[in-house]
């Protein structure tokens, strides 16, 4: 912060601050608005008194200082026509459109005092506010010519104001506001700012000298008061009827004032400079007169700020709300009697309110002491009086007292009283046995208002005495300096009699603690593999004994019972959990007793654990396992994962891996949490076995788990199975002979050594209705089954049906590697004909005139016939094709005679006529039964009449 102010150069193109804050009103203020400042420079550019407006560089007290000008500048509030603003920091630069944020009363509070050689920042800001108060207020204008006699009042009040504003900023202003010549010191005057030739010098020396005398009748005092209370006295004179004083006022400002004392009694009463005050009363010894100015108030002070005080860019004050700006005078009166002063003390220093009895010389009252313990009695006649205090149950009694009173003086008597006292024991028990040298406590205050603030410390019997205490009630007995192990007992409330021993006891109870132990994985903080964070057993120590021990529940937790606190508790494993290794790091528990307050406490302990964790190696190889160098199957790929989860997808991350065998048919997982996992194999050399998935069992910390793996060349047993083409079902029928062909075309054959050796090529279902071929089948794509012998009831069919020899179309079955390969026949049907014959008439025969009809048999149209089941009718895979009883069909005869049922499968069945002929008659012969027999694999329908 500056604390001297250097001029300008002009070359910075900034103005100096020589304005005079305008406004014709008081508006709100509030702290931290903001504004603009601009600047009217006046003369104006056509005025025509021109001359005399500059001035030479001035240097100020207090270190203030300002360039040389030819011009005044105005200093606006957001507008070049709005309300003027006064500088408050002479010679620092300013720009118009520069913003200022608002400041209250409070700015002055941080002001440097070094800025100011006269007064402090308090007076300044008091002095400025006056100045505004009686000082021009209003809008500065960019039309103000000096030739017009309004604008030249309103432009010399405004720089009269401002001139006394920097005179109280610079130091030129003292403690009554009386001019301090600044030449005597070296310094410039502010007045110089304005030359002789100024064309307004008279009118604004004029304004300023009014503005100077109504600050200074501003805070003066009729001349008989002073402005502290320690005033001069003046005797109340008795002139028969009363007591009065007449004071004549030499300042002539008496008719500003209003006057009081706080003595009931007193009046007073103003004629012009004459101020009369009147008692019916003595006074009892000196009353003092306050005199208050009537309506002392003066313009609050708004500063405008950039927040830099004696440097930046320029500061400037307003006028803001109204604000008390009291002045006080005080003058003492006195009527001269004999006078008692009772002084009141005692043992607690309550002095106050404490009640005694005067009597004597016709005088008789009670009186209580004041806040200082004192009772003065004026007026009092001469002779001897007798005082006494009334009884207070805190205090011993008090002997009464005689006072001789005489005339002119003050008689002075004093009262001391004792307090009354009693005694507290307090017997100290503790859970461990400790009772010797417990300290406590025992506050309050006690009824006599004393505070209470006392110590003792248990004997070896575990008594504390607290000897000569002030009696009261509601004390506070606390025990202090508790060794940590205890909790600090809760503090009692004793009351203490006058001379009797109260008794409390006390009793110390330790601390305890109990521990929540949660254990989770060091990686993962939840089990990995086929971990188990249960079932862990961990040791509770003290220091290195075993206290107790504790086993981890399925969440991996523990909770021990409680334990006196201290600092070498532990937690240590004894046993892990499945699957994990023993952590051998000792756990401190945290059962310091300085860490708890109460009784029954809880703590909790995260430990953690690493699962045992191994790898997989396999080196893979294809032949087929005879005596010779083994081939590395490259590029043989595994999965692994734990068995647990189900499959691979499912497994996590850290519980699966992928291997591809290298050249060498090498591969080795990554390291795998403790379990039992699946390895899989999902790719091989084409034409090869994939290897069955197997279980590996990680259980051991850092072991490898190797094995050497072979799969021979793919190859299978053909399972052939007989089916029905319309259901779908195995016909268990045996003989169905097939034959195989390799992709090349060559026939299949194999051979058998028991009982003889045989070589076959045609292959023979069982009597379940499927064939296993006696031999395995090799690897390879295109492979036709062809049959060449149907099952009984079925119609052959020689169409080939194509497989492949591929692990992906393999299964087990019992063990055993087989394709199956399903081949269907058609069930063999029938129909039934049936052929209506009977006479009819055909032409006449005539002999010797004798005519006789002729008849011959042909076939008859028209008769209708239904065909039911016999019995039950059933394919050879075992289907219910008709019911006994059933209606399967039912034919009409054509114009031959003849009819045929639709194919029906082989069965027993009725063929009644159930319609006749036209012109033919039931013959009771209208039932036959006929049956469809089978009629060999290459018919496909058979017929029967």
């Amino acid at each position: 912060m500056k604390t001297l102010k250097k001029p300008l150069s002009l070359l910075m193109a900034l103005f100096m601050c020589l304005g005079m804050f305008a406004g014709t009103g008081v508006t709100a203020f509030a702290a931290g608005e903001t504004m603009t400042t601009y600047m009217v420079d006046i003369p104006r550019a056509n005025d025509p008194n021109k001359a005399g407006w500059g001035h030479p560089a001035l240097n100020f007290l207090g270190g203030w200082s300002t360039s040389a000008g030819t011009h005044f500048s105005v200093h606006t509030q957001d507008a070049y026509n709005g309300r003027a603003i006064y500088c408050i920091e002479p010679g620092i630069g300013v720009h118009s459109g520069d913003q200022y944020t608002g400041r209250g009363e409070d700015f002055w509070d941080n002001y440097p005092s070094s800025l100011n050689p006269t007064i402090p920042p308090n007076t300044i800001k008091e002095y400025i506010g006056r100045i505004m108060t009686y000082g021009w207020q209003g809008n500065a204008s960019t039309s103000w010519m000096s030739s017009n006699p309004d604008h030249a009042n309103q432009m010399a009040g405004y720089i009269a104001t401002q001139l006394l504003v920097w005179e109280t900023i610079v130091g030129e202003r003292d403690s009554q506001f009386n001019h301090v010549d600044a030449n005597a010191q070296g310094k410039n005057n502010v007045t110089e700012y304005i030359s002789a030739e100024h064309p307004l010098r008279s009118q604004i020396f004029s304004q300023y000298s009014a503005i100077e005398s109504a600050v200074k009748r501003h805070t003066m005092l009729p001349s008989f008061f002073s402005s502290t209370a320690d005033a001069g006295a003046y005797e109340l004179k008795w002139d028969g009827e009363k007591y009065s004083a007449t004071l004549t006022d030499t300042n002539g400002v008496l008719g500003d004032y209003t006057f009081s004392s706080s003595t009931a009694g007193l009046n007073f009463s103003v004629d012009g400079s004459q101020l009369t005050i009147t008692s019916s009363q003595a006074l009892k010894g000196s009353v003092t007169v306050k005199a208050e100015k009537i309506s002392a108030q003066r313009s609050g002070v708004v500063v405008w700020t950039d927040g830099v005080t004696g440097g930046g860019t320029q500061d400037f004050a307003t006028y803001g709300t109204t604000v008390s700006d009291q002045m006080v005078g005080y003058l003492n009166l006195e009527v001269k009697t004999g006078n008692m002063k009772l002084i009141k003390t005692s043992e607690d220093g309550k002095v106050e309110g404490i009640s005694f009895t005067i009597t004597g010389e016709g005088y008789n009252a009670t009186k209580t002491t004041n806040a200082a313990g004192e009772i003065d009695i004026t007026d009092l006649n001469p002779g001897v009086y007798t005082v006494t205090e009334q009884s207070i149950d805190k205090y011993e009694p008090q002997a009464t007292q005689r006072v001789t009173i005489v005339s002119g003086q003050t008689a002075t008597v004093t009262f001391n009283n004792v307090l009354k006292r009693g005694s507290l024991e307090v017997t100290k028990t503790s859970e461990d046995g400790l009772a010797e040298g417990m300290t406590f406590h025992l506050s309050g205050t006690s009824l006599s208002g004393l505070p209470v603030d006392e110590y003792a410390v248990t004997d070896s019997t575990g008594v504390a005495r607290f000897e000569n205490v002030l009696i009261g009630t509601g004390y506070v007995l606390e025990e202090v300096d508790t060794p940590i192990r205890y909790v600090v007992p809760e503090a009692q409330t004793a009351t203490i009699e006058w001379n009797e021993v109260t008794d409390k006891t006390v009793n110390n109870i330790l601390k305890k603690f109990r521990v929540t132990v949660t254990k989770s994985d060091v990686e993962t903080g939840t089990p990995q593999g086929d971990g188990s964070l249960a079932g862990a057993t961990y040791g509770l120590y003290k220091g290195d004994t075993l206290i107790d021990s504790f086993t981890t529940d399925e969440n991996g937790q523990f909770t021990t019972g409680y334990y006196v606190c201290d600092s070498d508790w532990t937690i240590r494993e004894i046993n892990p959990s499945e699957g994990y290794l023993v952590d051998s790091t000792i756990h401190h528990v945290g059962a310091e007793p300085e860490l708890y307050t109460i009784e029954l406490n809880d703590t909790a302990n995260d430990v953690t654990e690493q699962i045992i964790k191994g790898d997989i190696a396999i080196i893979k190889h294809t032949d087929d396992g005879e005596t010779g160098i083994e081939t590395p199957e490259e590029g043989a790929e595994f999965q692994i994962y734990l068995k647990a989860a189900g499959s691979y997808d499912a497994a996590k991350d850290s519980e699966r891996d992928v291997l591809v065998c290298d050249e060498n048919g090498f591969a080795q997982s990554k390291k795998l949490p403790y379990g039992t996992y699946i390895v899989h194999q999902t790719k091989g050399w084409e034409g090869r076995e994939l290897m069955d998935d197997f279980e590996v069992y990680i259980s051991q910390d850092g072991q490898t788990y190797r094995y050497l793996i072979n799969n021979a060349a793919f190859e299978s047993y053909i399972k052939v199975v007989k089916v029905d083409a319309e259901t779908g079902v195995t016909i268990p029928y045996a003989g169905a002979g097939f034959q195989i062909y390799r992709p090349d075309g060559s026939k299949v054959e194999m051979t058998f050594t028991y009982p003889t050796p045989t070589t076959i090529d045609t292959f023979y279902t069982n009597a379940e209705g499927y064939l296993v071929t006696p031999e395995k089948l090799e690897y390879g794509s295109g492979y036709s089954l062809v049959e060449v012998q149907a099952p009984y009831g079925y119609v052959l069919d020689s169409t080939p049906v194509y497989f492949d020899v591929t692990e992906d179309n393999s299964t087990e079955e019992g063990g055993v590697t087989v394709i199956e390969v399903t081949k269907s026949n058609m069930a063999q049907k029938g129909v039934i004909k049936v052929s209506k014959t009977g006479e009819v008439f055909s032409s006449v025969q005539e002999n010797e005139g004798v005519y006789q009809p002729v008849y011959e048999v042909t076939g008859l149209p028209g008769a209708v016939f239904e065909i039911t089941a016999l019995e039950d009718v059933y394919t050879p895979d075992g289907t219910l094709r008709y019911s006994a009883g059933e209606v399967v069909d039912t034919i009409t005869t054509g114009e031959d005679g003849t009819a045929q049922s639709q194919p029906l499968y082989l069965g027993k069945f009725q063929v009644k006529e159930i319609e006749f002929p036209h012109g033919m008659a039931d013959t009771g012969e209208n039932i036959t039964e006929v049956e469809l027999v089978y009629a060999g694999q290459e018919v496909e329908i058979t017929e029967t009449s």
